[in-house]
């Protein structure tokens, strides 16, 4: 699918997530809208803040997720896969390996626009954007994101927590 406008893309996840291969369908889905990420970029919503709500539903979400320029974000799961394809700037995905409530750094990945990442619903990963502008994404999630009970790390101290959105803005540090 071509890219069109955010409505039939939400529409198109949607049907790719109730197929037989819902990773790489949605992956699919995702790779070809944003094949032309400048073109996605001009026709995407506005919105305040960090991310915006497209889709969420029993089995599904969808979200703009905007990370501000040279900052990264704390280690978090999502309990769920997730399907994410760059539409401007970068993200890093600093990926850790999970033992109990304790985590271990396991490398990273770098996705610019027009390409895509897909995480295992065991996944804990960070966010990052080293760039001096805000990097924004679509983030495809195989399950209902705000139903789910997530836990988040911080980095300093180690120590595991109850996700919430005002717990990881607080532990949002500069890209280092």
């Amino acid at each position: 699918m071509a890219w069109t406008s955010i409505e039939a893309l939400v529409a198109d996840c949607r049907e790719a997530a109730a197929g037989s291969d819902p990773v790489a369908g949605v992956q699919g889905v995702l790779a070809d809208a944003v094949a032309d990420p400048v073109r996605v970029a001009d026709a995407l919503p506005a919105f305040d803040g960090d991310e915006m709500t497209l889709a969420e539903e029993l089995g599904f979400s969808v979200f703009l997720v905007r990370q501000d320029p040279d900052t990264a974000g704390p280690p978090h799961d999502h309990r769920m896969t997730a399907v994410i394809a760059m539409v401007d700037g970068v993200e890093i995905h600093r990926h850790f390996t999970r033992d109990g409530e304790t985590i271990a750094a396991a490398g990273e990945s770098r996705i610019g626009p027009g390409e895509t990442l897909a995480l295992d619903p065991d996944a804990v990963h960070a966010i990052a954007n080293p760039e001096p502008s805000a990097s924004v994404g679509i983030h495809v999630y195989l399950g209902d994101l705000a139903a789910t009970g997530r836990t988040l790390w911080d980095l300093d101290t180690g120590v595991a927590m109850a996700f919430t959105a005002d717990r990881y803005n607080r532990l949002v540090t500069p890209f280092r």
